[in-house]
Formats: C-alpha cells, structure tokens, sequence
C-alpha cells in the first residue's frame, strides 16, 4: 500500500483532471475536494465545468458548489474551509484527492502564500458600494495616498487587486505588500502526498476545449444559469463574473452576437487560459510529476 496522505491532481483546463481523480477516488475509496476557483460557487455548474451530478453522486464530493455567487471568494476562504475538512478525513482514514486548475490553491496548501486577515463583509460592501458610485479611479488615487506601496505594484486597470489592497488597508491599517512578506500555514507537507500536473498535447487540450464548449451552449442549462446570475445584478468586478464564458452569454442572450461568434470567443479565451496555466505551473510545479495521459498514472 502507498504511504501518502493525500493525492494532488492539476493541469490546465478541459485536460481530464476531474475524470482521473475520479478513478483515483473508486480505486482507493477516497473522497474528491475542489481546488478549482470557479467551481466553488454555487448556480453556474455547467460553464464552470464542474463534475456532473452522476460523476458527484457516485463519489463523494467537497468544496463544490457552496459558495454564493455574490461573495469574493479567496484563497484564504478556501484554505480555512479544506484545513477542518482534511482534519476530519484523516481522523476517518479516507484518502482525500485534491483537484482542480487553481495553481494558488496547492501553494496555499504548502504555506507558500501570505496569511492575510479575513476581510469582513462589511468592509467588501464598502467598498464595492464606493466603486458603483465613483468609479475605481477612485479607489485607485485613495491607494496611492494611503498604500503607495500596493499602489505601485498594481495596474490601477485591476478592479480585483486594487479593491483587495484597499480593503486589506482599510480594515488592518497595514499594507497588503507587508502581509504578503509572511507565509502561511503548512496543512500538506510536499513529501507526504503525491503530486501530478495531467498535461495532454496542445492538440489534445485544444481539442478538448473545443469539444466541451460546443456541449455548453448545446445545453440550454447554460444558458438558465446565466439567466439567473444576471438577475442578481452582480457587479462585474467580482470573481464569479470574471469565469470564461460570462460575460460572452450575457452579450449573447443580449443580441450582442450570434451563437457561433459566442463559440469563438468562448475558444479563444479558454485556449489563451490554458496556456497561461500551463506558463504558470511550469514555474510553480515544476516539482510534480507531469503525465501527459491519464492512463500514465501510478501509485508506488
């Protein structure tokens, strides 16, 4: 029998993470967590590609679908919510396998990324409520005068990183950059799990992609979902409106385009995503063990 603790899946989009971990769970009668960004929040299922309801029921499943859609989710919301749910599996022995593209995620899991405090609701609706009403050119010119710190290493065009230094200054009285220069805490240690970025050819991701963007918009489910997000009047600055795919929907239920110009920007998005994740982990992961098919993996 192998001695990990855990096993950790990733690789770029729509390269088969999902179906690998799920043959890893049967075979080993462990259980499957989301390491995926998008995948957390709950009403859009089918253009976050998250497992099936088939694949979720056959296999339990964690850390999918929970999260509403008008929360900022962060890294340190998931590391707080995976920490109690390893605790837990291994006081029952199950084997928890990780996965997900989410390359932050994993160096959460190893202590890599800085522990910043927990921004209270309160804060976060401050100032998306001062964003709406005066622009994040705003925002962007408090920075410089309170933060020129964090202002100096953000492009004031980033409405996601310059509203989280704001927040983290505003609640803490500390710049974001001087959190950033503290590690977190260490819930995985790298040598006792297993770690496999699942990196097929460029052809295959490519081909892939496009096989699983024409499902989607086969699927009028995605477009309910859709739907339903924009009748919540989500600000467009937050995380959940950020995913592939969105905004072009919405322009597409708009009249802006039709559906095959929907497809295309729907590829060549998801495409250029890829390969940034694939830049990414080249980087960050290139301690994993790489396998280019699923069928390449073992346990020794």
């Amino acid at each position: 029998m192998f001695n990990y603790n855990a096993i950790l899946i990733s690789g770029p989009t729509a390269s088969g993470k999902s179906h690998l971990a799920l043959d890893i769970a049967k075979k080993y009668n462990g259980v499957i967590i989301n390491a995926d960004s998008m995948q957390v929040y709950k009403d859009l299922s089918i253009i976050t590609a998250r497992p099936s309801i088939t694949q979720m029921s056959s296999t339990p499943h964690f850390l999918y679908g929970y999260i509403d859609p008008g929360i900022r989710f962060s890294v340190g919301d998931w590391l707080k919510n995976i920490e109690s749910l390893l605790i837990f599996l291994e006081k029952m022995k199950i084997l928890p396998i990780i996965v997900g593209g989410t390359g932050l995620y994993f160096s959460g899991l190893f202590g890599e990324i800085s522990e910043i405090p927990q921004i209270t609701q309160k804060t976060r609706i401050k100032w998306q409520q001062i964003k709406d009403n005066n622009g994040l050119k705003y925002i962007y010119t408090f920075l410089q005068r309170n933060d020129p710190l964090a202002a100096n290493s953000i492009n004031m065009n980033d409405p996601t990183r310059v509203i989280r230094a704001t927040e983290v200054f505003d609640q803490t009285g500390i710049s974001i950059r001087d959190w950033q220069k503290n590690t977190g805490n260490i819930l995985i240690k790298k040598d006792q799990v297993k770690k496999v970025y699942l990196c097929p050819s460029k052809e295959t991701i490519q081909s892939n992609i496009s096989e699983r963007i024409d499902q989607m918009v086969n699927n009028q489910l995605l477009f309910d979902e859709i739907k339903r997000i924009e009748g919540k009047d989500i600000s467009l600055s937050y995380p959940l409106m950020k995913a592939i795919g969105v905004r072009e929907v919405i322009e597409y239920i708009d009249g802006k385009h039709s559906l095959e110009k929907l497809k295309e920007h729907m590829n060549i998005q998801t495409k250029r995503y890829a390969k940034r994740q694939i830049t990414w982990a080249k980087k960050k992961m290139n301690d994993w063990e790489w396998i280019k098919n699923k069928e390449d993996f073992f346990l020794s």
